[in-house]
């Protein structure tokens, strides 16, 4: 079984809620007004965090499966 990472770069962040509308299970706004990735990310499907990490103005967001970065596209 394949394990997945989920990594946001927050001082990329610029807040725009895209990951948190298309993957809440995932992403979540935090008090600062910038994402966060949520404890339980690992456990959302791998094309809900591609879509969500696409969707990124900044491309802050990065996947990995087993120690390695995912294509998002």
């Amino acid at each position: 079984m394949s394990t997945l990472r989920v990594e946001l770069d927050q001082a990329t962040c610029c807040g725009s809620k895209m990951c948190v509308n298309l993957a809440p299970q995932a992403f979540e706004l935090l008090n600062d007004g910038f994402a966060g990735v949520m404890r339980r990310a690992d456990e959302v499907p791998l094309d809900v965090l591609k879509k969500a990490a696409r969707s990124c103005p900044t491309q802050c967001i990065v996947i990995y499966r087993d120690d390695i970065e995912v294509d998002l596209y």
